[in-house]
């Protein structure tokens, strides 16, 4: 039996397969370590082990979109799973992630929490009403963390809308004492600067796009390590800078790259990404008004 040393342990098997099913293996979500995201595992750790107290620290993750935001927590999540408590009957989750609604409004935001945790709100509920729902739901269900993503959604609303959801974002930290973690876009910061005592509470932490450098260096090579060609793909410097550059540096649009060209390979029979498949390779223009 042929041992794939080039790639990963888990993924050698994956070799063996057959075209169609290596092809399908290739294009689901895979988690790639390099060094930015894992301090940004790291720096949430912290916070999910912070003692409770009246002012706790907040952390705003923020980078161009497909830059890796939400691959990131979703690997804390994960790493965090819920866990049962029979004698109460309770799910305890250490983290609460949810999804900053289109545009800033209270009630759909409520809505939006509850339906995470589990609970679907009353109909026609007030304001009041889904305030003290959320906030005996999430005691009881006693979070660490409350993660907020695509929190450039603030902005699309009026300035009082956008007040009315930094206070409520505010007085969620204040009110159940755990660290609030935001994600979004460049546009994030404008969002939470919008009220000064929330904004001394976040600690910005940004996920710039890639250069040429020996990092971007790693996260290919971990890239094709997971990628179950039969043989190895060994680029040039030419080939990894272009690889960079025509990419804009992010991630999500590098990695689509990379398992087309790794698809082509499969179909071809090469097997491998050869430093001219990426230097003649044509990347598609973005359809016209695509978000940035």
């Amino acid at each position: 039996m042929t041992v794939y040393l080039h790639l990963d342990h888990a993924v050698q098997a994956h070799a063996t397969m057959p075209d169609r099913e290596r092809i399908e293996h290739m294009r689901v979500d895979r988690w790639i370590d390099y060094p930015r995201a894992r301090q940004a595992l790291e720096k949430l750790e912290e916070l999910l082990l912070f003692p409770k107290r009246a002012r706790m620290p907040n952390l705003l993750i923020f980078g161009a979109s497909g830059m890796g935001k939400t691959m990131i927590i979703e690997k804390f999540v994960r790493a965090h799973p819920p866990s049962f408590d029979e004698s109460s009957g309770i799910h305890h989750r250490p983290i609460i992630a949810v999804q900053m609604v289109a545009s800033p409004d209270e009630g759909r935001f409520y809505h939006r929490l509850l339906s995470v945790i589990g609970a679907p709100p009353p109909t026609r509920a007030t304001i009041g009403q889904l305030e003290t729902q959320a906030l005996r739901l999430l005691q009881e269900t006693a979070p660490r963390m409350l993660v907020i993503d695509e929190v450039q959604n603030l902005i699309a609303g009026t300035y009082r809308e956008q007040r009315r959801m930094l206070n409520l974002l505010r007085f969620l930290g204040n009110e159940l004492r755990i660290p609030l973690i935001c994600l979004g876009s460049h546009e994030a910061r404008d969002a939470i600067r919008g009220d000064a005592h929330l904004n001394s509470r976040f600690e910005p932490y940004g996920l710039p796009p890639w250069r040429h450098d020996a990092d971007f260096h790693g996260l290919v090579g971990g890239l094709l390590r997971s990628l179950p060609l039969r043989s190895p793909s060994e680029l040039t410097d030419s080939a990894l800078k272009r690889l960079v550059e025509v990419n804009g540096g992010v991630t999500a649009s590098i990695f689509r790259m990379v398992i087309d060209l790794a698809t082509e390979a499969i179909l071809s029979g090469t097997e491998r990404i050869t430093p001219a498949a990426i230097l003649d390779h044509r990347v598609a223009a973005p359809p016209p008004f695509a978000a940035a």
